[in-house]
């Protein structure tokens, strides 16, 4: 089984609901194992010099309480920060869409599950929108796990992962995304037929 087909068999993707700064909003959640300890994962995913080399590098007051802005124009606030476990921080992008990411670490032996949690009180999120060309939360953070993996294995991707758009993928990489979306759309049906379609937020 190849390193994409691993990772796309290895995730589990599922939904909820949770309060944010923004309001009450849908929370995508993902989970997958990292093949590295723990103090190497939350390195790479909170020094400003890792980010800089796979996402974006972060600038502002990189602290519990601070503030932050990527690249591409994406920033907010670092609401919590628990060393090497959890990092919860706001997310507005460009345009104005509100959202919160949570990551939260665990150790497995030599390894480390990561839960991934990003919850927006924008309709329609998680899943590709063609029409905008926007990463779709659900495959675009796999992404970004794949990404974090590559890092911590040595390998650096030509761009960072904030910097280019999904519509820019080609081969492979594209077929992986459109997978992965299409794996998402069917986890949120199912969380609707459980949840009896209940609305989301408009």
């Amino acid at each position: 089984m190849s390193e994409p087909d691993f990772a796309t068999a290895s995730t589990e993707r599922t939904f909820g609901r949770r309060q944010i700064q923004a309001g009450h909003a849908l929370m995508m959640v993902l989970s997958r194992p990292i093949p590295y300890p723990i103090e190497e994962v939350w390195s790479a995913i909170s020094d400003p010099d890792s980010l800089e080399r796979y996402v974006g590098r972060p600038e502002g007051d990189l602290r519990r309480g601070g503030s932050y802005e990527l690249p591409d124009g994406t920033r907010g606030e670092i609401l919590r920060c628990d060393p090497p476990r959890l990092l919860t921080v706001s997310v507005k992008r460009p345009g104005g869409h509100s959202a919160e990411l949570e990551i939260h670490l665990t150790a497995d032996n030599s390894r480390t599950v990561a839960e991934l949690k990003y919850a927006s009180v924008r309709a329609g999120f998680v899943l590709i929108d063609a029409k905008s060309g926007e990463w779709a939360a659900g495959p675009g953070w796999e992404f970004f796990l794949d990404s974090l993996i590559e890092f911590l294995g040595g390998t650096e991707p030509d761009e960072a992962l904030g910097i280019i758009g999904w519509t820019s993928l080609e081969g492979d990489r594209r077929e992986l995304y459109e997978t992965r979306n299409a794996q998402w759309e069917g986890a949120k049906a199912h969380w609707d037929r459980e949840h009896e379609a209940a609305p989301g937020p408009s």
